[in-house]
């Protein structure tokens, strides 16, 4: 199986949750990590699954990202996901408040892709990273690394070679 993880990272943070994802994935598929800028003109013919994430930049994902999730060529199984603040480390409350109504920047990168012609692949996740910068909480690259597996396990098929 072919599989495509393209990301955009400010701070590096998203950027070792691609990488985690890759590396586990590599153990059994053919993996390629990208950044957006990297994916804008690669050719997607042939990708089994795109996985595709960003960090959350008010609420929604990079404009690389967004630029690259609006292709008009991509088509078949997807998921996304972000790297963000954990809600509950936001303050004050009413800051809290603003955050969850306006959302993440998987949300919107699975409406994307959906709309784009992507079927969704189980869902989209959020990594939690501590503060503006990060670092990433502890644990969240072994999550990701184990969200990725649940992805392929989900596959019509169940993805396995």
């Amino acid at each position: 199986m072919s599989i495509l993880i393209v990301y955009d990272s400010i701070f590096g943070n998203t950027g070792q949750i691609a990488q985690a994802m890759a590396d586990e994935l590599s153990k059994t598929h053919e993996v390629r990590l990208a950044t957006a800028q990297q994916a804008q003109g690669m050719d997607l013919s042939g990708v089994d699954l795109l996985i595709v994430g960003s960090p959350t930049r008010g609420f929604r994902p990079t404009p690389e990202i967004q630029e690259f999730a609006s292709r008009p060529d991509l088509a078949g199984p997807a998921a996304a996901f972000d790297t963000r603040i954990d809600l509950d480390t936001i303050e004050p409350a009413p800051l809290r408040w603003v955050v969850h109504a306006g959302g993440y920047a998987a949300e919107r990168l699975a409406r994307e892709l959906t709309e784009q012609g992507c079927v969704l692949v189980g869902d989209t996740a959020g990594f939690v990273v501590l503060g503006q910068e990060g670092p990433l909480k502890v644990g969240e690259v072994e999550r990701a690394a184990q969200w990725a597996r649940d992805l392929i396990e989900q596959l019509p098929g169940n993805g396995r070679r």
